[in-house]
């Protein structure tokens, strides 16, 4: 039998932590059910704070900037429980107090290119190891035209498009469609453009999901003449 098709968009930021651990629970969802299920799968771009300068900004800047002086007592604590997150999908996550935030347009970009040739997943997952792991400025030209020619772009794609203008429109769109689509929040993940699971949800969720929106096709037992890869 045909395997029936499901379309996920997952919208995300490279800033993100949840976005990390959100897309490793969907993978391992849909490797429970690969035999049932074709999956299509796309990154949208979003920017958590489009804001942040091209040198970046210090973690604990940012977090007063956007949740006050109050937060920064918690920080440890929320440290420990994304780590522990991260850890049990095979993450490491390296939080620090002198860790530098990023401007991530320019890889959103990288990830939009990545569509051309079939490597977005492949992409998408080197920038969150990158960031999180390695600690790397995701902002660095230089680090994100590695990380696409080690994962599939060909090295004359790559030569002068961070100088050039190509997907800064696309990126643009996709942040612009989130925002029209309610989406204030990541990860997002649009399944078959009519469901919202927002979150990093556990891969039992996505698997219920993909039940619901997917109904059994039951076949009626009769006779009848059919034609085949092996002929009629």
């Amino acid at each position: 039998m045909t395997k029936q098709k499901i379309k996920i968009d997952i919208v995300s930021d490279i800033n993100c932590p949840w976005c990390y651990v959100g897309e490793r629970r969907l993978k391992k969802a849909i490797e429970a059910v690969e035999d049932k299920y074709e999956f299509d799968i796309n990154f949208k771009a979003f920017e958590l704070n489009a804001s942040i300068p091209e040198s970046g900004i210090t973690r604990k800047d940012y977090f007063r900037n956007n949740y006050g002086e109050a937060i920064l007592p918690k920080l440890g604590e929320m440290d420990t429980q994304m780590k522990e997150s991260g850890t049990a999908e095979g993450i490491i996550f390296n939080f620090s107090p002198g860790m530098v935030i990023n401007n991530t347009f320019n890889g959103h970009r990288l990830i939009w290119l990545a569509d051309e040739y079939g490597v977005q997943e492949a992409v998408a997952n080197e920038l969150f190891k990158s960031n999180f792991t390695d600690g790397n400025n995701m902002n660095d030209t230089k680090v994100l035209t590695k990380i696409g020619l080690e994962n599939g772009i060909p090295a004359e794609r790559l030569e002068g498009f961070f100088e050039g203008d190509e997907g800064r429109v696309e990126v643009r769109e996709m942040e612009s469609f989130a925002q029209a689509a309610g989406i204030t929040g990541v990860p997002s993940f649009i399944i078959n453009d009519q469901y919202l699971v927002r979150g990093a949800q556990p891969a039992d969720t996505f698997l219920k999901a993909f039940q619901q929106i997917t109904p059994a096709l039951q076949e009626v037992k009769s006779e009848g003449g059919s034609c085949g890869v092996d002929g009629c």
